[in-house]
Protein backbone atom coordinates (compact mmCIF):
# COMPACT_ATOMS: atom_id res chain seq x y z
CA UNK A 1 0.00 0.00 0.00
CA UNK A 2 1.28 3.27 -1.53
CA UNK A 3 -0.18 6.57 0.60
CA UNK A 4 0.32 9.83 -1.27
CA UNK A 5 -0.66 13.35 0.33
CA UNK A 6 1.21 15.84 -0.96
CA UNK A 7 0.99 19.17 0.53
CA UNK A 8 0.11 17.37 3.84
CA UNK A 9 2.86 17.68 5.68
CA UNK A 10 2.18 20.45 8.29
CA UNK A 11 -0.52 20.29 11.14
CA UNK A 12 -3.11 22.17 11.63
CA UNK A 13 -2.00 23.83 14.83
CA UNK A 14 1.39 25.02 13.55
CA UNK A 15 -0.11 26.82 10.60
CA UNK A 16 0.40 30.87 10.93
CA UNK A 17 -2.36 32.73 9.95
CA UNK A 18 -0.64 34.14 7.20
CA UNK A 19 -0.79 30.45 5.82
CA UNK A 20 -4.63 29.98 6.75
CA UNK A 21 -5.48 32.91 5.01
CA UNK A 22 -3.04 31.84 1.67
CA UNK A 23 -5.18 28.52 1.87
CA UNK A 24 -9.01 29.89 2.33
CA UNK A 25 -8.20 32.50 -0.55
CA UNK A 26 -7.25 29.75 -3.00
CA UNK A 27 -9.72 26.91 -2.15
CA UNK A 28 -12.41 29.97 -2.71
CA UNK A 29 -10.51 30.46 -6.24
CA UNK A 30 -11.05 26.78 -7.01
CA UNK A 31 -14.59 26.28 -5.70
CA UNK A 32 -15.67 29.80 -5.76
CA UNK A 33 -15.68 31.24 -8.87
CA UNK A 34 -19.14 30.25 -9.63
CA UNK A 35 -20.75 32.02 -7.20
CA UNK A 36 -18.73 35.16 -8.09
CA UNK A 37 -20.18 34.35 -11.61
CA UNK A 38 -23.66 34.53 -10.24
CA UNK A 39 -22.93 37.31 -8.21
CA UNK A 40 -21.61 39.38 -11.26
CA UNK A 41 -24.68 38.52 -13.46
CA UNK A 42 -27.32 39.59 -10.29
CA UNK A 43 -25.21 42.59 -10.31
CA UNK A 44 -25.23 43.33 -13.83
CA UNK A 45 -28.92 42.32 -14.12
CA UNK A 46 -29.96 45.09 -11.53
CA UNK A 47 -28.07 47.57 -13.50
CA UNK A 48 -29.08 46.78 -16.94
CA UNK A 49 -29.30 48.92 -18.98
CA UNK A 50 -26.42 51.41 -17.87
CA UNK A 51 -23.58 50.19 -20.14
CA UNK A 52 -21.52 49.30 -17.76
CA UNK A 53 -23.64 46.30 -16.62
CA UNK A 54 -23.73 45.68 -20.77
CA UNK A 55 -19.92 45.76 -20.86
CA UNK A 56 -19.48 43.43 -18.06
CA UNK A 57 -21.79 40.57 -19.56
CA UNK A 58 -20.03 41.00 -23.01
CA UNK A 59 -16.63 40.51 -20.83
CA UNK A 60 -17.99 37.20 -19.19
CA UNK A 61 -19.38 35.92 -22.89
CA UNK A 62 -15.92 36.50 -24.30
CA UNK A 63 -14.26 34.59 -21.57
CA UNK A 64 -16.77 32.18 -21.80
CA UNK A 65 -15.58 30.95 -25.12
CA UNK A 66 -11.86 31.84 -25.12
CA UNK A 67 -9.89 28.38 -26.29
CA UNK A 68 -8.82 26.38 -23.72
CA UNK A 69 -6.86 23.75 -25.24
CA UNK A 70 -3.23 23.34 -24.66
CA UNK A 71 -0.75 24.34 -24.46
CA UNK A 72 -1.52 25.98 -21.26
CA UNK A 73 -0.07 29.50 -20.08
CA UNK A 74 2.65 28.86 -17.53
CA UNK A 75 0.98 31.08 -15.22
CA UNK A 76 -2.28 28.28 -15.49
CA UNK A 77 0.06 25.28 -14.63
CA UNK A 78 1.32 27.24 -11.95
CA UNK A 79 -2.22 28.18 -10.65
CA UNK A 80 -2.83 24.96 -10.67
CA UNK A 81 -0.27 23.11 -9.10
CA UNK A 82 -0.85 25.72 -6.48
CA UNK A 83 -4.41 24.55 -5.80
CA UNK A 84 -4.33 20.84 -6.07
CA UNK A 85 -0.78 21.01 -3.08
CA UNK A 86 -2.97 23.69 -1.12
CA UNK A 87 -6.02 21.88 -0.97
CA UNK A 88 -4.65 18.07 -0.52
CA UNK A 89 -2.73 20.07 2.44
CA UNK A 90 -5.87 21.73 3.70
CA UNK A 91 -7.94 18.38 4.52
CA UNK A 92 -5.69 16.90 4.23
CA UNK A 93 -6.52 14.74 1.07
CA UNK A 94 -4.63 11.35 0.86
CA UNK A 95 -4.19 8.85 -2.17
CA UNK A 96 -3.41 5.39 -1.50
CA UNK A 97 -2.83 2.34 -4.12
CA UNK A 98 -2.97 -1.49 -3.24
CA UNK A 99 -0.71 -2.14 -6.04
CA UNK A 100 0.88 1.11 -7.05
CA UNK A 101 3.53 -0.52 -9.15
CA UNK A 102 1.62 -2.92 -11.37
CA UNK A 103 -0.62 0.27 -12.05
CA UNK A 104 2.58 2.23 -13.25
CA UNK A 105 4.18 -0.43 -14.64
CA UNK A 106 1.13 -1.75 -17.17
CA UNK A 107 1.14 2.33 -17.60
CA UNK A 108 4.04 2.94 -19.12
CA UNK A 109 3.57 -0.76 -21.08
CA UNK A 110 0.86 1.51 -22.99
CA UNK A 111 -1.97 0.21 -20.63
CA UNK A 112 -4.92 2.59 -20.64
CA UNK A 113 -7.15 2.71 -17.43
CA UNK A 114 -10.86 4.04 -16.60
CA UNK A 115 -10.87 4.53 -12.18
CA UNK A 116 -14.10 4.60 -11.29
CA UNK A 117 -14.41 7.08 -8.30
CA UNK A 118 -17.05 7.13 -6.08
CA UNK A 119 -18.70 8.86 -4.28
CA UNK A 120 -19.68 12.06 -6.12
CA UNK A 121 -20.82 13.97 -3.03
CA UNK A 122 -21.87 17.72 -2.77
CA UNK A 123 -18.78 18.10 -4.81
CA UNK A 124 -16.13 15.53 -6.45
CA UNK A 125 -13.29 17.21 -4.17
CA UNK A 126 -11.15 13.63 -4.47
CA UNK A 127 -10.79 14.70 -8.02
CA UNK A 128 -7.89 17.13 -6.67
CA UNK A 129 -5.73 14.15 -5.63
CA UNK A 130 -5.90 13.06 -8.82
CA UNK A 131 -4.69 16.09 -10.12
CA UNK A 132 -1.90 16.74 -7.57
CA UNK A 133 -0.56 12.85 -7.94
CA UNK A 134 -0.99 12.60 -12.24
CA UNK A 135 -0.45 16.27 -13.68
CA UNK A 136 1.05 18.61 -10.28
CA UNK A 137 3.46 16.29 -8.26
CA UNK A 138 7.03 16.98 -7.65
CA UNK A 139 9.68 15.31 -10.69
CA UNK A 140 11.84 14.05 -7.71
CA UNK A 141 8.79 11.39 -6.54
CA UNK A 142 8.25 11.10 -10.02
CA UNK A 143 11.91 10.31 -10.71
CA UNK A 144 11.55 7.85 -7.48
CA UNK A 145 8.97 5.89 -8.82
CA UNK A 146 11.17 5.34 -12.22
CA UNK A 147 9.28 8.09 -14.19
CA UNK A 148 5.87 9.36 -15.25
CA UNK A 149 5.55 9.01 -19.12
CA UNK A 150 4.01 11.48 -21.00
CA UNK A 151 0.68 9.87 -21.26
CA UNK A 152 0.66 9.17 -17.60
CA UNK A 153 1.08 12.83 -17.00
CA UNK A 154 -1.35 13.50 -18.99
CA UNK A 155 -4.20 11.91 -17.30
CA UNK A 156 -7.41 13.75 -16.87
CA UNK A 157 -10.41 13.88 -14.95
CA UNK A 158 -13.40 13.59 -16.91
CA UNK A 159 -16.47 16.53 -15.62
CA UNK A 160 -20.11 17.46 -16.28
CA UNK A 161 -19.94 19.73 -19.46
CA UNK A 162 -22.00 22.06 -18.23
CA UNK A 163 -19.38 23.63 -15.98
CA UNK A 164 -17.11 24.30 -19.36
CA UNK A 165 -19.62 26.73 -19.59
CA UNK A 166 -18.82 29.10 -16.40
CA UNK A 167 -16.21 31.75 -17.62
CA UNK A 168 -13.08 31.41 -15.51
CA UNK A 169 -13.84 27.93 -14.56
CA UNK A 170 -13.79 26.20 -17.59
CA UNK A 171 -10.05 27.74 -18.14
CA UNK A 172 -9.03 26.85 -14.71
CA UNK A 173 -10.62 23.63 -13.94
CA UNK A 174 -9.02 22.58 -17.63
CA UNK A 175 -5.23 23.45 -16.02
CA UNK A 176 -6.13 21.70 -13.01
CA UNK A 177 -6.51 18.39 -15.18
CA UNK A 178 -10.25 18.27 -15.90
CA UNK A 179 -12.25 17.57 -19.06
CA UNK A 180 -15.77 17.85 -20.29
CA UNK A 181 -17.32 14.34 -20.41
CA UNK A 182 -18.17 13.00 -23.61
CA UNK A 183 -17.76 9.40 -25.23
CA UNK A 184 -15.97 10.60 -27.93
CA UNK A 185 -13.66 12.65 -25.71
CA UNK A 186 -13.09 9.52 -23.36
CA UNK A 187 -12.52 6.71 -26.31
CA UNK A 188 -9.90 8.92 -27.84
CA UNK A 189 -8.25 9.20 -24.41
CA UNK A 190 -7.61 5.47 -24.09
CA UNK A 191 -7.38 4.62 -27.29
CA UNK A 192 -4.08 6.66 -26.93
CA UNK A 193 -3.11 4.46 -23.54
CA UNK A 194 -4.00 7.07 -21.31
CA UNK A 195 -5.72 7.09 -17.94
CA UNK A 196 -9.43 8.86 -17.29
CA UNK A 197 -10.69 9.17 -13.86
CA UNK A 198 -14.43 9.71 -13.51
CA UNK A 199 -17.29 9.51 -11.21
CA UNK A 200 -20.03 7.37 -13.21
CA UNK A 201 -21.98 7.84 -10.36
CA UNK A 202 -22.43 11.20 -11.16
CA UNK A 203 -24.72 14.03 -9.37
CA UNK A 204 -27.62 11.39 -9.03
CA UNK A 205 -25.79 10.52 -5.76
CA UNK A 206 -26.42 13.85 -4.34
CA UNK A 207 -29.81 13.33 -4.35
CA UNK A 208 -29.10 10.20 -2.04
CA UNK A 209 -26.74 10.95 0.48
CA UNK A 210 -27.59 9.83 3.56
CA UNK A 211 -25.43 10.47 6.79
CA UNK A 212 -23.60 7.22 7.67
CA UNK A 213 -25.18 5.69 4.59
CA UNK A 214 -22.90 5.59 1.07
CA UNK A 215 -25.63 5.45 -1.88
CA UNK A 216 -23.79 4.81 -5.23
CA UNK A 217 -25.94 5.07 -8.89
CA UNK A 218 -24.06 2.26 -10.50
CA UNK A 219 -26.02 -0.48 -11.67
CA UNK A 220 -27.54 1.02 -14.62
CA UNK A 221 -24.08 3.13 -15.50
CA UNK A 222 -23.59 0.45 -18.48
CA UNK A 223 -21.65 3.27 -20.68
CA UNK A 224 -18.58 3.64 -19.00
CA UNK A 225 -18.17 -0.08 -18.96
CA UNK A 226 -19.12 -0.56 -22.84
CA UNK A 227 -16.33 1.74 -23.25
CA UNK A 228 -14.05 -0.15 -21.56
CA UNK A 229 -14.65 -2.99 -23.30
CA UNK A 230 -14.35 -1.59 -27.11
CA UNK A 231 -11.02 0.11 -25.93
CA UNK A 232 -9.68 -2.79 -23.56
CA UNK A 233 -9.45 -0.14 -21.05
CA UNK A 234 -8.66 -1.86 -17.98
CA UNK A 235 -11.58 -0.73 -14.85
CA UNK A 236 -10.00 0.68 -11.75
CA UNK A 237 -12.60 1.14 -8.34
CA UNK A 238 -11.67 4.35 -5.97
CA UNK A 239 -13.23 5.58 -3.24
CA UNK A 240 -12.84 8.87 -0.87
CA UNK A 241 -13.76 8.31 2.68
CA UNK A 242 -14.77 11.21 4.60
CA UNK A 243 -16.56 13.32 1.56
CA UNK A 244 -19.52 13.20 2.12
CA UNK A 245 -19.01 15.68 5.47
CA UNK A 246 -17.35 17.99 3.89
CA UNK A 247 -20.14 20.36 3.14
CA UNK A 248 -23.51 20.94 4.94
CA UNK A 249 -26.71 20.78 2.70
CA UNK A 250 -30.30 21.52 1.49
CA UNK A 251 -31.62 19.65 -0.83
CA UNK A 252 -34.80 20.14 -2.84
CA UNK A 253 -37.52 17.80 -3.17
CA UNK A 254 -40.29 16.50 -1.14
CA UNK A 255 -42.55 17.80 0.74
CA UNK A 256 -41.79 21.59 -0.91
CA UNK A 257 -41.24 19.42 -4.88
CA UNK A 258 -42.08 16.09 -6.05
CA UNK A 259 -39.03 13.66 -6.30
CA UNK A 260 -39.77 13.20 -9.81
CA UNK A 261 -39.30 16.75 -10.53
CA UNK A 262 -36.39 16.91 -8.47
CA UNK A 263 -34.88 13.84 -10.26
CA UNK A 264 -35.85 15.66 -13.94
CA UNK A 265 -33.89 18.51 -13.07
CA UNK A 266 -31.00 17.18 -11.90
CA UNK A 267 -30.99 15.19 -15.00
CA UNK A 268 -31.94 17.87 -17.12
CA UNK A 269 -29.14 20.11 -16.14
CA UNK A 270 -26.05 18.13 -15.10
CA UNK A 271 -26.77 19.45 -11.33
CA UNK A 272 -28.44 18.56 -7.97
CA UNK A 273 -30.75 21.26 -6.38
CA UNK A 274 -29.52 21.82 -3.74
CA UNK A 275 -27.86 24.20 -1.31
CA UNK A 276 -24.76 23.83 0.30
CA UNK A 277 -22.31 25.44 2.94
CA UNK A 278 -18.87 24.81 4.27
CA UNK A 279 -16.66 27.13 6.90
CA UNK A 280 -17.74 30.46 7.39
CA UNK A 281 -21.00 29.56 4.96
CA UNK A 282 -18.96 29.87 1.84
CA UNK A 283 -17.76 26.99 -0.62
CA UNK A 284 -14.76 26.14 0.91
CA UNK A 285 -15.04 22.99 2.60
CA UNK A 286 -14.73 21.89 5.99
CA UNK A 287 -11.10 20.69 6.60
CA UNK A 288 -12.34 16.97 7.00
CA UNK A 289 -9.84 14.63 5.75
CA UNK A 290 -10.30 13.24 2.53
CA UNK A 291 -8.74 9.53 1.96
CA UNK A 292 -8.90 7.54 -1.22
CA UNK A 293 -7.75 4.24 -2.01
CA UNK A 294 -7.54 3.49 -5.37
CA UNK A 295 -7.81 -0.94 -6.08
CA UNK A 296 -6.63 -3.19 -8.11
CA UNK A 297 -7.18 -3.05 -11.65
CA UNK A 298 -9.72 -5.37 -13.07
CA UNK A 299 -8.67 -7.25 -16.45
CA UNK A 300 -10.87 -6.21 -19.71
CA UNK A 301 -10.55 -8.09 -23.04
CA UNK A 302 -10.75 -5.37 -25.93
CA UNK A 303 -13.99 -6.25 -28.02
CA UNK A 304 -15.46 -3.51 -30.74
CA UNK A 305 -18.81 -5.16 -30.05
CA UNK A 306 -19.85 -6.56 -26.96
CA UNK A 307 -23.07 -7.83 -25.88
CA UNK A 308 -25.28 -6.01 -23.48
CA UNK A 309 -24.56 -9.76 -21.28
CA UNK A 310 -21.05 -8.77 -21.52
CA UNK A 311 -21.61 -5.37 -20.38
CA UNK A 312 -23.64 -5.85 -17.79
CA UNK A 313 -21.10 -9.03 -15.82
CA UNK A 314 -17.98 -6.68 -16.05
CA UNK A 315 -20.03 -4.03 -14.39
CA UNK A 316 -21.43 -6.31 -11.83
CA UNK A 317 -17.84 -7.50 -11.38
CA UNK A 318 -16.95 -3.96 -10.78
CA UNK A 319 -19.70 -3.18 -8.57
CA UNK A 320 -18.04 -6.04 -6.65
CA UNK A 321 -14.65 -4.72 -6.46
CA UNK A 322 -16.35 -1.42 -5.37
CA UNK A 323 -17.55 -3.22 -2.65
CA UNK A 324 -15.17 -5.09 -1.59
CA UNK A 325 -12.42 -2.06 -1.85
CA UNK A 326 -14.93 -0.09 0.80
CA UNK A 327 -15.41 -2.74 3.47
CA UNK A 328 -12.07 -3.73 3.50
CA UNK A 329 -10.68 -0.13 4.17
CA UNK A 330 -13.65 1.73 6.06
CA UNK A 331 -12.51 0.82 9.64
CA UNK A 332 -8.94 2.29 8.71
CA UNK A 333 -9.62 5.55 7.36
CA UNK A 334 -12.33 6.25 10.26
CA UNK A 335 -15.70 5.21 8.72
CA UNK A 336 -15.97 1.44 10.39
CA UNK A 337 -19.79 2.16 10.74
CA UNK A 338 -20.71 3.26 7.67
CA UNK A 339 -22.94 1.40 5.28
CA UNK A 340 -22.89 1.39 1.32
CA UNK A 341 -25.78 0.75 -0.79
CA UNK A 342 -25.38 0.33 -4.34
CA UNK A 343 -28.51 0.94 -6.41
Amino acid sequence: MTTHAPGATTPHAARSFAHRARTNAVLFLWLGLIHVNIVILLCAAVAYPHPGAVAVVAALVTVAVLPRAPPFPRFGVALARSIARAACGYFPATLTFEDERAHLDAARDGQAFVVGLEPHGVLPLSIISFAAYYAHGDEEVYALKGGFTPTMRSARALASAAIFNVPFVRHLWTWLGLDPISKRRMMDMLRAGRTVVMIPGGVAECMAMERGVETLYLRKRFGFIKVAIQTGAHLVPAFTFGQSEAYGYWRLGPPFVPKRVVNWLSETFAFAPMVFWGKFCSPIPYATPLHTVVGKAIPVKQNDNPTNAEVAAKLEEFIDAMTTLFETHKAANGCSGARLRVV
